[in-house]
């Protein structure tokens, strides 16, 4: 990969370190910012070759990031990174101008092909007949893909593979997989990753594997929301469950009582 100028917009402060020390060691200038105003605020926005953008930030979130990004410099390389992966905002993202949309975790090497990649395609000729072109896509590799034990998966939960995967349950079940050393270093990896800032919810052993990159803010964690969404959902169902018990006890009583009173 040939030597960029580079800006990272990461406000989790592991990745953004990570991705700096990673590029600034291949011999690219690579430049920070932890949140989307701060990025906006850099003079020589337009003279980034690659910018490399965080989904979720603070104030100004990274969709608000990329259309600015596209109006001062339109032939960046721009790469929207999330722990939030959806169709709707990776549709958005596109439509903006990302060159790419990255769920998180993933392989800083595997994000630096992506880069090298968008520049290859760049110049690839037009060719003299005219045929329609199909431009190869670049994907998510399955962590079963990358070590080499199936042909051809990708990934489409973000590596959340020991959580919401039913694939990678159903091949770890294997007995001639679950010790294989092919697919070991990747789920150790994964486990180290998430070990270093684990989801309360996983701690306290709700669920099976989760990481946290709201630095334990819960109350503004999407997930959080979720879950809290969906318990006052079932105490709804309970209370109203509750409510239909009660009113169908009270009608047999009362059923009763004028019966009896009929009766006399």
């Amino acid at each position: 990969m040939k030597k960029e100028s580079m800006l990272v917009v990461e406000d989790e402060d592991i990745m953004r370190e990570a991705l700096v020390d990673y590029f600034s060691d291949g011999g690219h200038e690579v430049d920070a910012a932890n949140d989307g105003d701060n990025a906006l605020e850099k003079v020589n926005l337009e003279d980034y070759n690659v910018i490399i953008i965080d989904l979720k930030l603070p104030g100004r979130d990274g969709l608000s990031v990329l259309k600015d990004v596209r109006a001062k410099n339109p032939d960046a390389k721009v790469i929207i990174i999330t722990a939030y992966p959806s169709i709707e905002t990776e549709e958005e993202a596109k439509r903006i101008g990302a060159t790419d949309y990255l769920p998180k975790p993933f392989e800083i090497d595997y994000l630096e092909n992506l880069i090298e990649r968008s520049y290859k395609l760049e110049v690839v000729p037009v060719p003299v007949v005219e045929e329609p072109v199909v431009e190869e896509e670049i994907i998510t590799p399955c962590i079963w893909t990358q070590a080499g034990i199936v042909n051809k998966r990708t990934c489409t939960l973000g590596y959340q593979c020991q959580n919401s995967c039913k694939f990678h349950a159903a091949m770890i079940k294997k007995d001639k997989f679950k010790n294989d050393p092919r697919i070991k270093p990747y789920i150790d990896k994964l486990c180290s990753l998430l070990g270093k800032k684990q989801c309360r919810y996983t701690m306290s052993g709700e669920i099976s594997l989760r990481s946290c990159d709201r630095l334990y803010l819960c109350e503004q964690c999407e997930f959080d929301q979720t879950v809290q969404d969906e318990i006052d959902r079932q105490q709804a169902i309970k209370t109203s469950g509750m409510k239909k018990v009660q009113a169908q006890k009270y009608s047999k009583v009362a059923m009763v009582q004028h019966t009896g009173r009929s009766d006399n």
